[in-house]
């Protein structure tokens, strides 16, 4: 194996952290917080799901 390939990650490997996205509850239009590793959050303001 050369040196290159040692240094080299399947890009299994390489992992991402979640972040925040804020979306709109399309029954209250409140701003909810949802998570991009999550497909969806329940809004504060009505209680309803908000789903990606």
């Amino acid at each position: 194996m050369t040196d290159r390939k040692l240094e080299e990650k399947p890009a299994c490997s390489v992992k991402s952290a979640p972040v925040p996205v804020e979306l709109l509850c399309p029954h209250c239009k409140a701003e909810v917080e949802v998570w991009s590793d999550e497909p969806e959050a329940v809004c504060a303001e009505c209680g309803k799901a908000v789903i990606k």
